[in-house]
Parts: C-alpha cells; sequence; structure tokens
C-alpha cells in the first residue's frame, strides 16, 4: 500500500509541475510573434488598415499592412497570408505576425479571414475559393485607391490556409498576378479515406457526408469534384513555383498528402522546392514556433531565384 501511495503521489507531483511549466510558458510566449518579429530587426513602420470590407455573404474582413515609405512611382507586390484551422477555426489576427515582418521588408502585406466550416455554416471548398479570390480583387482596389499598383503577388498559408493559397495561385483566378506560392503542412487531396480525423472532428459519419460537406454538392459520385478542390488536382504545366514544407510527422494531415502534391508538380515540370523542419512535428506547435519554422524555411529557400522576394 505504501509502494502504491508513493506513486499517486508522485504522480500527482509531476502532473503539477508539468502543468505549473506548461502555464508558465503560455505566460512567457503570450507576445512570443511580436517578440519574434522584432528579434529578427523587423518592426513594421507603417500603417495597418484593419477590418477591411470584401464582397462576400458572412461579413468576413481583412487587414492591410502599408510599409511607411513606398515610391507610388514603382510597381509593389503582395503578400497574402491565409490562415489555417482544419477550415472550422482560426482568424486573420493569425497573420500578424508574418504580416508585420514581410511590410517591415517593404512589402504590402494583408492578413485574410474567410468562412469557416461548423460554425452555423454550411461551407464548401469552393465558397472559401471565391472568398479569398473576391478578398484579392479588394485589397487591389483598396491599394489602388491608396495610391499603389500591386504588380504580383504571393499567397501563403498553414495547414488550411496553404490549401486555400494553393487554389488561388493554381486556379489562375486571382485579380493580382500570381509570382509563387509557399505554404506550410497543407491538405493537397481530399480523398475521404485520407481524413477520419477531419471527419470526426465535423462529426461526419460517412465519406459521403464529407465530400458532400467540401464540395457543396449533393452527388453519387465525388471523383472528379474532389479533384476540383484539391491543390494535387489542379496543378498544371504552366502553374506557378511553389514552396512547400511538411514535417516527417503530423497529427493532423496525413504525411503522404506532400508526395500527392510532388508527384502533381513531376508531372506538370513545375519548379517547387521542397524544405523539411529539423523539429519533425507539425501540427503540435506553438505559433512562435510555427512562424519560427516558416521564416527559416523561407530564408532557407531564398537563395533560390525562383522564392527570393525580391524577385516577385
Amino acid at each position: 500500500m505504501r509502494r502504491k501511495a508513493k506513486i499517486i503521489v508522485y504522480t500527482g507531483i509531476f502532473v503539477l509541475v508539468f502543468l505549473a511549466a506548461a502555464l508558465a510558458r503560455v505566460y512567457l510566449l503570450g507576445s512570443a510573434p511580436e517578440r519574434l518579429v522584432k528579434s529578427l530587426g523587423q518592426d513594421l513602420t507603417g500603417t495597418v488598415f484593419r477590418d477591411q470590407n470584401y464582397e462576400n455573404e458572412n461579413g468576413n474582413r481583412y487587414d492591410l499592412y502599408i510599409p511607411a515609405g513606398l515610391d507610388r512611382m514603382q510597381d509593389q507586390n503582395l503578400i497574402l497570408y491565409i490562415h489555417g484551422g482544419s477550415f472550422n477555426s482560426g482568424s486573420k489576427a493569425d497573420g500578424e505576425t508574418w504580416c508585420r515582418y514581410y511590410a517591415a521588408q517593404g512589402y504590402i502585406t494583408a492578413s485574410v479571414d474567410y468562412t469557416l466550416q461548423m460554425h452555423g455554416k454550411d461551407v464548401s471548398i469552393y465558397q472559401m475559393n471565391k472568398e479569398i479570390e473576391n478578398a484579392v480583387r479588394a485589397i487591389r482596389q483598396r491599394t489602388e485607391e491608396l495610391g499603389y499598383h500591386i504588380a504580383g503577388m504571393a499567397p501563403f498559408g498553414v495547414s488550411a490556409g496553404g490549401t486555400l493559397a494553393m487554389n488561388l495561385a493554381y486556379s489562375g483566378n486571382s485579380a493580382i498576378p500570381v509570382r509563387f506560392v509557399f505554404q506550410v503542412a497543407a491538405p493537397t487531396y481530399f480523398e475521404p479515406s485520407e481524413w477520419p480525423l477531419l471527419m470526426k472532428v465535423d462529426k461526419l459519419t460517412s465519406a459521403h457526408d464529407f465530400c458532400r460537406m467540401m464540395t457543396g454538392k449533393e452527388l453519387e459520385d465525388y471523383t472528379q469534384e474532389i479533384r476540383k478542390i484539391s491543390p494535387a488536382g489542379i496543378v498544371k504545366d504552366d502553374s506557378v513555383p511553389s514552396l512547400i514544407a511538411y514535417g516527417r510527422i503530423d497529427h493532423c494531415v496525413p504525411v503522404n498528402q506532400k508526395y500527392y502534391l510532388m508527384g502533381a508538380y513531376i508531372l506538370h515540370n513545375v519548379p517547387y522546392d521542397y524544405y523539411e523542419p529539423p523539429v519533425v512535428v507539425i501540427h503540435r506547435r506553438s505559433p512562435f514556433e510555427t512562424d519560427s519554422i516558416l521564416i527559416s524555411g523561407v530564408q532557407v529557400c531564398a537563395g533560390i531565384e525562383i522564392f527570393d522576394l525580391s524577385g516577385l
């Protein structure tokens, strides 16, 4: 009994210490994204236009970051952040670190909200794609009103946001020409057998229900529609260069998703670069750690001409 009591006491102490350490970490890293930007010596001096409207039925908006001192006589470039969250969570606020980071380097940046699933809304990937396209159109109009001409853009995102970034880039429907796209741990193909976890989260009981939710259509055979909403299914010979990053272990996005995408790149001879973070687990990270991985990944690949941001 004494041995059992000791085990219980030690286990309790371990749990308390663990929880205390976790709470301390949350407290210390609460402003980690801001610290990350400052640690890189890249703090924004410019103007942030928050909660800008664009055409959609659910009140979604975007934030626009304009660096100080931009020359209105020269063409400018846009970097658009699209947040992740399994298509059912997240917000444009998740992109502030990135937007501030790149705006500090002289790029117009923006972060956009879009309608999410499981929030009383029946939302397909098609609708999300359309909202992102409308947001880009609104950003072009707003920046023109401010006296800037955007000649090119790079969409980027994490997880679900990466999917929408690629869909924008590969569809050819962007109001601003896309020069390249970059993403981390994005779903690339929506074959239902790949997504039992997402089905469980969304409380879907069958592959049919999953396909209906993702496409917004009631069909008997979803093969073609799934292809149309999946980045790997819409890569073409003239698709833009791509920078992609995946961990060797991922608790949300199946690790073989990257192979669908790389196979499509190879088939269509699309330039791409693949980056694997030195820490192998993705989707169980703090915002600070995720941003660090993203920045280090882009810095590693920035030496490749097609991903050099100065060539946007």
